[in-house]
Order: structure tokens, then C-alpha cells, then sequence
């Protein structure tokens, strides 16, 4: 193990033929780089090291992109990039001892920095750059004294609601006083509680959808100003919220819809890369039901809507 954090293996003739730098798989140290085609990945949380749900992926292109985890190298699943697409077929990510995290071309010369530097570059500090849990992949300093303080230096993006897929399927995610924080849709609840990347599922049977004996009603629920892939089914023609309302709720294989400017899209489940975007008008229309209970009370036959949905 060098003082750099890189783990060698040499051969008889003191020759490297093997070197952990030349594999990083969550994080990049100083003197370290990342190659075309290769990825990052970002583990669960911070106590558990495991393969987590966003990668960064220094392309062939030469741009260098951020994805959700199992999805194409293509635009509509990109939460952040580089945006240096066309500098050529061999770009890196580098990180120099002072903190200077740069890309290079094949030729040497530095098409982008993302952080100048120009930090303490003695062997007080060592600087390392990872993909935190939250999908934001960030640049550290670590102080080697008594107290080894950690500070952020450089981050790709402050909007914690940035990474797709952060709240899971049927989750949205919401920015509360720069924090992220995620909700499920109408008539969900969440999967695990207290692990928001785990999803939302339905809180009531949607086989419902097809009993006759007049117990359970269904009704249409609204999450405004929210943002999702659109993976819609049908599309159909109407120029007002009411109308998209009725288009699905008169189609039992319609369990939500998007409205937006007149537009409608009907949608099954799962919705994913949900997120509240108050300057988008579009409004996330959910089938949840009406559980439809016969009591009795004073000898007077009464009818009670139980409501099975519900914001989380």
C-alpha cells in the first residue's frame, strides 16, 4: 500500500501488474483518474458499502455524465453532465494533490475544470472525490490532525432533488429548506419505512378496479407541479383537467395521467423520477378508490366512504 491510498502488487522484478488505481469503483483519490468507459458508483448509504443507485460514467464521447443505476447512456435518464459531448473518444477525470479536479483530452490538454484548486497540497490534506448515497457526487478534503475535519470543496449540484430516482417508484421528492425529502403518491404508502429509495406501493388492492357489488369507488387525486419520466400508454384529446380526469377514470387499465397545457397521457404503474418542480404546470393525476362500508347506528341504515388513500 503506497501513501498515495493506491494498493500495488509487483512481480519478482519489483514490475506493477496490478494497481487498485487503475480500477476505482466508488471514489477517485489524488493522483488518481478516471478513464473513458469506465463508471463510479455510489453505495447504499454511508455504513453500508454495497452497490447503490446512481453511477457517473466518463464516456467515450468525452462527456461525463450521471445516471440512476440499469439505465441507458442516453439524455432522458442524464441527471447532470459535463456538458463536453465531442472533445474526443479518450477524455479523464483527474485529481491532483491540491484538490484540481479537471478533464483531459488524449492529448493532455484540459478541456474542463470542475474545481480549480489551488488548496493545502502538503500531507496534511488529502482530497478525495465520490458518489455520495443522495446521487451528488462530491469533493472532500480530509485533515490528517487530531480532529480530521471533513469539508465539501466542490459538488456537482446543489438541488438535492437533482438525482433521478432518489425517492423510488411512486415517490416524489420535494426540496425543504435545501433538503430533500420524499413523499409518496396519492394512495401509496411506503415499502420500508424510513428508506425512501425503496418506493411507495398502493395502500389498497387495485383488483378492486373490477368488483361489481358497489363497495369501492374510485376517485382521481392530484400531485401538482410535479415532474416524471413519461411513459405514457395513450394519449387523448382534451383541453382541460376535467376531461383528463374522466379519460382515466373510465379506463380500468388507466391508473394515473399526466395533464399538461392540454395535454393528456394515461400511464400505468410504476411512475418513477418523480419530482415537485413549482415552475412546471404539470400535474400528476392518480386513480385511488373509496372503500364503501354499510353501517348501522340509531336503527338507521348509513352509508360511510372510507378513504383509502392518503398523502404520506
Amino acid at each position: 500500500m503506497l501513501d498515495t491510498g493506491n494498493f500495488v502488487v509487483f512481480n519478482s522484478d519489483e514490475d506493477i501488474i496490478w494497481q487498485s488505481f487503475q480500477y476505482p469503483t466508488t471514489s477517485i483519490l489524488q493522483g488518481q483518474h478516471l478513464s473513458a468507459g469506465m463508471e463510479l458508483f455510489s453505495s447504499v448509504s454511508e455504513t453500508d458499502q454495497s452497490t447503490g443507485i446512481f453511477r457517473l460514467k466518463m464516456q467515450h464521447d468525452g462527456n461525463l455524465v450521471q445516471y440512476p443505476v440499469d439505465t441507458p447512456d442516453t439524455a432522458p435518464y442524464s441527471y447532470w453532465s459535463s456538458f463536453t459531448d465531442g472533445k474526443g473518444d479518450n477524455v479523464s477525470l483527474n485529481l491532483d494533490n491540491d484538490g484540481h479536479l479537471y478533464m483531459l483530452n488524449s492529448t493532455g490538454f484540459n478541456i474542463k475544470d470542475l474545481n480549480t484548486g489551488g488548496y493545502d497540497d502538503t500531507n496534511r490534506t488529502i482530497y478525495l472525490m465520490k458518489i455520495d448515497s443522495d446521487g451528488i457526487f462530491r469533493l472532500y478534503s480530509y485533515r490528517l490532525d487530531r480532529n480530521g475535519n471533513r469539508s465539501v470543496i466542490w459538488s456537482s449540484t446543489s438541488d438535492k432533488c437533482a438525482p433521478k430516482g432518489l425517492c423510488g417508484l411512486n415517490g416524489y421528492c420535494v426540496d425543504v429548506d435545501r433538503e430533500a425529502n420524499c413523499i409518496c403518491l396519492p394512495g401509496f404508502a411506503p415499502v420500508i419505512e424510513g428508506n425512501f429509495t425503496a418506493g411507495c406501493e398502493r395502500n389498497f388492492s387495485s383488483d378492486s378496479c373490477k368488483s361489481d357489488d358497489g363497495t369501492i369507488q374510485y376517485t382521481i387525486q392530484a400531485a401538482e407541479n410535479t415532474v416524471w419520466e413519461d411513459n405514457g400508454y395513450s394519449e387523448v384529446t382534451s383541453t382541460t383537467r376535467e376531461e383528463c380526469d374522466t379519460a382515466c377514470y373510465e379506463d380500468c387499465n388507466c391508473e394515473a395521467a399526466m395533464f399538461n397545457d392540454g395535454k393528456c397521457t394515461k400511464q400505468r404503474l410504476p411512475l418513477r423520477y418523480g419530482r415537485r418542480d413549482l415552475s412546471n404546470s404539470n400535474i400528476a393525476l392518480i386513480k385511488s378508490c373509496f372503500q364503501i362500508q354499510k353501517v348501522f347506528y340509531r336503527q338507521q341504515h348509513k352509508i360511510v366512504r372510507d378513504r383509502c388513500s392518503y398523502f404520506v
